[in-house]
Parts: structure tokens; sequence; C-alpha cells
């Protein structure tokens, strides 16, 4: 059973970059999303723990194509992040406005798309960190559909399990197993302190490499 982190210390003192550090310092690689999912506002910040959903296109357009999608929606529990996994999908927007409603009531974090999404302006307003490959005004309705949820997922180039903890802001998003996350936020938050101490150094004038043999991050 996973110990429930402190999202407001992670947030307010890592970020994806040192997961991913603290990851590949493990030797623990391939944990980083591709470049092409970014935040629908760049001061968003996002952490929380996986909750999948697959998607897929589809072309029969007096086909339910909302049920699963709003059980997944409707399954979302405190601390969660709804992770939609769409293959990279343009030919809709697979979240929106009132999906972000409806997950926020339910305790969910935010949302990461591997698709495109709509809405963004009442999304910015009501400030729920959102994820997304791009901005498409589409419904989903007959177009996309929820084939499964709560099962392995494929995105951005990275596999993510339920459970998995998202770190995800400017810099990107990063994914941690869930059965080391305790060990890498232990880690990441050592480092952290290591950069303070190497971010005052530095503003002294400190040459580079020697504060990086001494306190071991640049």
């Amino acid at each position: 059973m996973i110990t429930m982190i402190d999202f407001k210390q992670v947030e307010e003192h890592l970020n994806s970059s040192i997961i991913s550090d603290v990851l590949g310092g493990m030797g623990i690689r391939g944990q980083d999303m591709g470049p092409e999912i970014r935040p629908v506002d760049e001061d968003m910040v996002l952490v929380g723990y996986a909750a999948t959903m697959l998607m897929a296109d589809q072309y029969d357009f007096g086909k339910d194509t909302f049920k699963l999608q709003f059980q997944a929606i409707d399954a979302l529990k405190e601390g969660e992040v709804m992770m939609v996994a769409g293959g990279g999908t343009e030919r809709a927007a697979l979240w929106g406005e009132l999906l972000s409603t409806a997950a926020r009531y339910r305790g969910a974090r935010g949302v990461v798309i591997d698709g495109m999404a709509r809405d963004i302006k009442l999304i910015k307003e009501m400030g729920f960190p959102s994820f997304a490959r791009g901005v498409i005004p589409t419904s989903s309705k007959g177009r996309v559909i929820a084939i499964d949820q709560g099962c392995p997922v494929e995105m951005g180039g990275v596999k993510v399990h339920p459970g998995d903890l998202v770190m995800a802001d400017l810099d990107g998003i990063v994914v941690v197993p869930k059965d080391i996350i305790n060990e890498v936020i232990k880690k990441a938050l050592e480092v952290a302190s290591s950069e303070t101490l190497t971010r005052a150094e530095l503003k002294k004038g400190a040459g580079l490499y020697d504060v990086f043999k001494k306190y071991g991050t640049i």
C-alpha cells in the first residue's frame, strides 16, 4: 500500500526535472513523456496518482461514445490524475471544462491528455491543471470512444500504470512507478535541498565544477 505523499510539499519544492534526475540516478529511464504534451497554462503544476482511461477513434456516429468515459471519470478518487490515453488523436477533443468540473468534484488533481482538449479559457479560469497535445473545438461524440479504464496505457512514449505518481509542470511530465514513489520523493527532496545550497554559492561567484563536486547537482 502506497503512503499518501504530501502533494503541497512536492508542488512547492520539487519539479519534473528533479524527479527525472532522481529516476535517472537510480538507473530508471524512459519515464519522461515527450515534449508534445503541454500545460494549457504555463503556471499549472500537477502531482497525483494515475487513474487511466484508454480511448480510440471510431466512425459510427450513432454509437454511444460516452458511457465508459463517464464511468471512468465518475470513478475518480481523491488525489488522482485522469490519464487519458488517446494515442495522440487529433480527430476530436477528449476533454473539456464540464469533464474538468466533474473530475474536480470527485477530488481529482488534474488531467493529462494524449490528444486534444477544448474549453481552454474556462479550464484556465477554474484553475484545473490540464496537459494536452493541442486544442480543437470538435466534440468527441461519435468520433472517439473509451475502450478501457484502470488498465496500463502508453502516453507520450511512457507506459503508465494505475497508481503511478505523475509530476507535470512547464518542463514536462514524469511518471514514477508506484512501487518506488516514496523512495523517489525522499531522494528528490534531498536533491532540492542540495540545489538550494548550490544556488546560494553560485550567486556568490563559486565555480560551477567546484560546486558540482561539493553538492553533486547542477
